[in-house]
């Protein structure tokens, strides 16, 4: 052990089986901080750089998300049933191999959304069935 003091910022805290309900941590750095087998229920992170968070075998049931930067952002093999999205900006989005089946999509921007390669049966544009609208378009320019 040496007799000059860490430099701030430095220390490091190994926290083992402990209960910490209801701490409050203000102006600390939690920089490649690792919690694992860990309880955050009710937990608010309010004003936080999460930059590069990774959440894995996480259960994010109920967690809610205002006035975030979501921005290139990855989500795989994850359960988002029953998801509420609103008033955010996707555009650039990639979505693929996922299930939409009974999503609704309302009040939204669509200019140069492309489908490709996807079950449409059942789904509706406006009331509309699309298989009927694509049938229609076979149709009338023959393809």
């Amino acid at each position: 052990m040496t007799d000059e003091p860490l430099e701030a910022g430095r220390d490091k805290l190994e926290i083992d089986n402990m209960y910490l309900c209801g701490s409050a941590f203000t102006r600390v750095n939690l920089s490649e901080a690792r919690f694992s087998d860990s309880h955050l229920m009710g937990a608010t992170l309010d004003d936080v750089n999460a930059t590069g968070l990774i959440h894995e075998n996480v259960n994010l049931s109920g967690a809610r998300y205002n006035n975030v930067n979501l921005s290139g952002a990855q989500i795989s093999n994850a359960n988002m049933a029953g998801i509420s999205v609103r008033d955010a900006n996707m555009a650039g989005a990639s979505l693929s191999d996922i299930t939409l089946s009974g999503a609704v999509i309302a009040d939204a921007n669509l200019t140069g959304l492309s489908i490709e390669d996807a079950i449409l049966s059942g789904m509706t544009i406006n009331g509309i069935p699309v298989d009927d609208l694509l049938a229609l378009w076979s149709e009338t320019h023959g393809t």
